[in-house]
């Protein structure tokens, strides 16, 4: 196999791991939140990269690839949370995005924001989570997004539209406890 391998030209599945696990551990942390417990979802990842490996073609970049199925099997995830409603971001479990700006006002206020935003991130539907995280936080073009997920671009349009409507309403019912989100680099 493995010599089959080098011939097709087919990467190593320690080389796939080794390449990828900072990429598909950051786009986790993006999907379910900054604390949450994403090392199953991760191994599941992976499992499903190298069982699928000797079925890669070469018709997109292995990052391409990659990505896809992690989004995949994030997405299968969220929707047997979202049916069990098991899983809840609580606010003593979500990391502080906001690093020490020296103000800690200011990091008080971006730590509740993006609590807020992980809570209502949870509420949404996975499939308008998906696209909204990918488009709004991970700032990918909707065609790039539409390619990602193997969706039309006017569903990932709508999904994106949806999904931040459903978020608007989230923020106006938070009334006065709603924080201004501030941008975070990454």
């Amino acid at each position: 196999m493995a010599l089959i391998d080098r011939l097709v030209g087919r990467p190593k599945p320690e080389e796939v791991v080794a390449e990828h696990r900072v990429m598909v551990a950051r786009l986790l942390r993006r999907v379910f939140g900054p604390r949450a417990d994403i090392d199953d979802v991760f191994q599941a990842v992976f499992v499903e990269v190298l069982r699928s490996l000797p079925s890669y073609a070469g018709r997109a970049q292995l990052r391409t690839w990659v990505h896809r199925i992690t989004l995949n099997v994030a997405y299968q995830e969220m929707r047997l949370r979202y049916r069990e409603n098991r899983v809840r971001v609580k606010v003593e479990d979500v990391e502080e995005l906001a690093h020490d700006h020296g103000n800690a006002e200011t990091d008080a206020i971006q730590a509740q924001a993006t609590r807020q935003l992980y809570e209502a991130l949870e509420a949404l539907d996975p499939k308008k989570r998906i696209a909204v995280i990918l488009h709004d936080l991970e700032g990918h073009t909707l065609k790039e997004v539409s390619e990602m997920l193997g969706r039309p671009l006017q569903t990932v349009a709508s999904q994106v539209k949806f999904g931040r409507a459903e978020l608007a309403t989230y923020f106006r019912e938070e009334g006065p406890n709603a924080v201004r989100l501030q941008k975070v680099s990454p």
